[in-house]
């Protein structure tokens, strides 16, 4: 396939060439002179070789072909119906044709358009203008017949319809002393068009189309220097006239540049009053591009019925080319049918109705009409010619063909044509599915202004055809259509469903002044569309010189998947692609309430536009981030810090996507925030603080007792803390975190340190409580402490300091002490320690509460005989609140026989002793603690005998 492409781009020139050299293409008619010979029509191009001109009568069995394989269109095509244009508003009036109110119809059927036959005089006054016509042009085949295309529902139309009743057709012309029916049949058929719309009845100048087709200077945007339609029509006398011949299919391609249509007043034909004199008045230059009717499109069609009456119904005047001889004019009944197929042709003309019913007996014999029906036709010999300048045609008429409806503007809502094919060539290219031609220009119309395109022109010589059409804006490169802001999300679908001229209404984009555009139009859906191109093409009686520079048309081959300039081809070319454009109020512009901005992570921030014009942001405003890992924008202009870096947030409007504005935005971590130690032990740390959002890393540092920190390590950012088992029991450590995005998986770009947080390797505290007991004693005891290699026993007295009592093992948690002092209160606390490096590494302690102890053991001092019995004395214990007196015998158990209150006894007299017997004793002392317990001490029992 790359190889069949190759070849088909290297003979592309020629195969230009076989589209537009050779004597037949349809060249003109009404033009020259009736001495002249279809030979001295042959295709000359100034400069040619001889060789050259030979070859073109196989170059024309060639277009023949070509024309063969046009596809026919949709009878549902786009012309514009109005509403008059239904068949139900048709008349089927048989009143008077053309509404003079004097036919009449013999009893033989004959409608004689004087009411009698016309004298032998009358008659040769009627025959005269066809004695001026020229020799034969041949006629080319468009291959665009309505009537070949499957309807997609049944078309109805009436037996009669006549425009010119509806008041839809302008008063007939004379064209007289010039061989022009072209030019008027184009005239009448865009004074139609404006009269179908309301825009009133306009006289349209025949001068000024035909002059400035054959004197075409550059355009009002200065794209066109350089293209000129060499005009070689002879008059009567052989003098080159631009007068002399002409073609509606050529005419509808030179309209569309906006080179007319003027007015009769500003431009008047080149005649006196009696149309028999030419002046030789030529129209001032400066009226080139006036205009009241800009052509808007163009349809080309072969000829049938239905092609007819369908274009006729749309868009009420055909303008149509045949071969016009006397030898088949009645002009006793103003009918005409030639009776043979040919596509020899000489006479232009503009039918404006149908009569289904029109008999045939109103033509001559030699025309040989079968059967009933005729076109309702108007002339351009004057409104006494004919039946008040109109005549029948009859269906069956062999010559009729190149039949050409449009339709114009009268104020084209954009005014600034862009386009580069100011000659007027019917050169056409094959364009396969999926190719591509484009056009790029500089918007410079506006004169400092921004401008806004509305509208595209496009030309085929092919119907059905399926286009997708996209816009770039702000091109980069000048040698790449696509290098530039795509002004569609998806490019904008149309159809062209008749040969021609076709304007579309594409979505509006605003275009900044002086920046380039392109337009690409491609192939969405034909094997082939017939694409007309401007190029280099010598018809014989017109030579149409194309200057075609680079930079200005390309094609795009979908197997190199790259775009030529056509300016390189030997046979250089301009795709026909016309950008229709108005003028703003001022330069496209847009602005945001900030141009740059600093954000955190996880905030966010919303930005305003401003524009230059509204017509940017007619379909809405579009956000845009460069970056959406950095950024976010929402549809509304709101951005959202989602991780640290750098993004730029462009703003334009949806009718100006290449005119941005934009915002750097730099996206920060935050400062890590809430760290603190949330446990320590002996042999780890953890640390937790506050998440950071947009970062996924968290780098950890670590100082050592007051040493200078140094990262530790770096996590993951899932769960906020981190435990430190690297830590050296005793050691005091300093933390800082600092959130982290790494980037790309190289690039780390961090947020502000925490504060610090500290915290300190150590043992658990051991958490002692304590015991007392008679004795007196007291036991301390406490938990394990992990990882205690032993532990440190403390006690204090109430107001003193603090003792060490003892050390013991690791797997001891409890101690008994018994040197207390009786009724003393004592604390007691237990440090574990951990052996690190050889040395003890002490941690913290938390001290009991306070106790009492009990009093110390009281011993009897003294058991002395009295005379009423024994005396027990003992030293008395100081802050004692009671003593208890016990007593027993050998033979008994222990008895209480006395609670004596008050601290500072010391002594009780037994006198229930009995004489000759042993007695035991015991005295216990007490107290009250802070609990209202009495706490009893122990003894050391003594005996006596009374």
């Amino acid at each position: 396939m790359k190889y069949l492409q190759l070849i088909r781009k290297k003979l592309l020139p020629l195969l230009l060439s076989v589209a537009v050299i050779g004597s037949q293409v349809p060249v003109m008619a009404g033009d020259f002179d009736a001495e002249e010979t279809k030979e001295s029509i042959a295709a000359v191009s100034s400069g040619e070789s001889d060789e050259e001109e030979n070859t073109s009568e196989s170059e024309v069995t060639e277009i023949t072909e070509e024309a063969d394989e046009i596809e026919a269109p949709s009878p549902d095509s786009e012309l514009e119906l109005s509403e008059e244009g239904t068949a139900e508003e048709f008349s089927d009036s048989k009143d008077d044709t053309f509404g003079d109110g004097n036919s009449e119809t013999d009893e033989e059927g004959i409608e004689y358009i004087k009411g009698r036959p016309l004298t032998e005089e009358e008659e040769q006054e009627q025959l005269a203008p066809f004695d001026n016509l020229p020799a034969y042009s041949k006629a080319v085949e468009i291959g665009n017949d309505t009537s070949e295309i499957p309807m997609g529902r049944a078309v109805s139309y009436p037996s009669y319809y006549n425009a010119a009743q509806q008041g839809y057709v302008t008063s007939v012309k004379d064209q007289n002393p010039y061989g022009m029916c072209w030019a008027f049949a184009m005239a009448a058929v865009l004074e139609t068009s404006l009269l179908t719309q309301g825009a009133g009845t306009y006289d349209l100048s025949e001068e000024h189309l035909a002059y400035f087709f054959a004197n075409r200077n550059n355009d009002p945007l200065g794209n066109t220097a350089g293209d000129v339609n060499h005009h070689y029509g002879t008059d009567d006398y052989g003098n080159v006239d631009y007068h002399e011949g002409g073609n509606d299919l050529l005419a509808s391609i030179f309209l569309s540049t906006w080179s007319g249509m003027t007015t009769e007043e500003d431009v008047p034909l080149a005649t006196d009053s009696t149309h028999t004199q030419k002046t030789g008045v030529i129209p001032d230059a400066s009226k080139e591009y006036d205009a009241v009717a800009y052509l808007k499109n163009a349809y080309f069609s072969d000829y049938s019925v239905n092609a007819m009456k369908s274009l006729l119904t749309a868009n009420k005047a055909v303008a149509v080319m045949y071969n016009a001889q006397n030898a088949y004019y009645n002009a006793n009944t103003a009918a005409y049918s030639y009776p043979e197929e040919t596509d020899d042709v000489n006479h232009v003309v503009t039918v404006v109705g149908w009569d289904d019913n029109y008999s045939a007996k109103n033509f001559n014999a030699s025309s040989n009409v079968k059967n009933n029906g005729a076109w309702i036709v108007k002339n351009s010999w004057g409104a006494n010619w004919g039946k008040d300048g109109y005549f029948y045609m009859s269906y069956e008429d062999g010559s009729l063909c190149e039949l050409v409806s449009a339709t114009a503007s009268r104020n084209p809502e954009y005014s600034n044509n862009y386009f580069y094919d100011g000659s007027s060539g019917l050169t056409s290219m094959k364009l396969y599915e999926g190719e591509k031609v484009a056009n790029i220009y500089k918007a410079t119309a506006g004169n400092g202004k921004a401008e806004q395109l509305g509208e595209v022109t496009l030309a085929a010589m092919s119907g059905n055809n399926s286009y997708t059409i996209q816009v770039y804006t702000d091109l980069q490169d000048s040698g790449d259509p696509s290098s530039g802001t795509p002004a569609y999300a998806t490019p904008f679908s149309c159809t062209q469903s008749m040969a021609g001229v076709m304007t579309v209404q594409i979505p509006k984009v605003v275009i900044r002044q002086n920046s380039l555009y392109s337009i690409v139009v491609t192939n969405a859906g034909n094997s082939i569309v017939q694409y007309c191109v401007e190029a280099s093409a010598n018809y014989g009686w017109c030579n149409f010189e194309a200057s075609v520079l680079k930079g200005q048309g390309f094609i795009y081959y979908t197997d190199d998947n790259s775009w030529d300039d056509t300016s390189i081809y030997s046979r250089p070319l301009t795709p026909r692609i016309k950008a229709h454009t108005r003028t703003l109020n001022n330069e496209a512009g847009i602005q945001l309430s900030k141009t740059s901005m600093e954000m955190y992570a996880g905030d966010t921030e919303t930005l305003t536009a401003t524009v230059t014009n509204s017509e940017m942001t007619a379909s809405g405003i579009s956000w845009k981030s460069s970056d959406t890992n950095v950024a976010t924008v929402s549809a509304t202009g709101t951005i959202t810090a989602k991780h640290p870096g750098t993004a730029t947030i462009f703003c334009s409007g949806n009718n100006a996507k290449g005119i941005k504005a934009s915002c750097k935005v730099t996206v920060k971590l935050k400062q890590t925030t809430g760290l603190k130690v949330s446990y320590s032990a002996y042999n780890k740390i953890k640390i937790t603080w506050a998440s950071v959002s947009g970062c996924n890393r968290y780098v950890i540092y670590r100082g050592e007792n007051g040493g200078k920190k140094v990262k530790l390590t770096t996590i993951k950012s899932d769960t906020p803390g981190y435990t430190d088992t690297t830590v050296k029991t005793g050691n005091v450590y300093d933390y800082s975190v600092r959130a982290a995005y790494v980037y790309t998986g190289k690039t780390t770009l961090y947020g502000a340190f925490s504060t610090t947080a500290s915290a300190k390797a150590e043992l658990a505290k051991a958490v002692a409580s304590a015991t007392a007991a008679s004795g007196p004693k007291n036991t301390v005891s406490w938990k394990k402490v992990a990882g205690a290699s032993g532990y440190r026993v403390y006690r204090k007295i109430k107001g003193k300091n603090w003792d060490r009592l003892a050390e013991v093992k690791s797997n001891v948690t409890s101690y008994q002490d018994s040197k207390v002092q009786g009724i003393t209160t004592y604390t007691y606390s237990v440090r574990a320690y951990r052996i690190v490096d050889g040395k003890k590494v002490f941690g913290g302690y938390q001290a009991s509460d306070y106790l009492l102890s009990y009093p110390a053991t009281q011993k009897i001092s003294s058991v002395k005989k009295t005379s009423k019995g024994l005396k027990i004395c003992w030293t008395p214990q100081k802050r004692a609140t009671a003593y208890v007196v016990y007593r027993k015998t050998k033979n008994s158990t222990w008895k209480k026989i006395a609670t004596l209150s008050g601290g500072n006894k010391s002594s009780f007299e037994d006198k229930t002793a009995k004489k000759g017997v042993t007695y035991y004793y015991a005295v216990r002392a007490g107290v009250r603690n802070s609990q209202k317990k009495v706490l009893w001490g122990s003894y050391v029992a003594k005996s006596a005998k009374r």
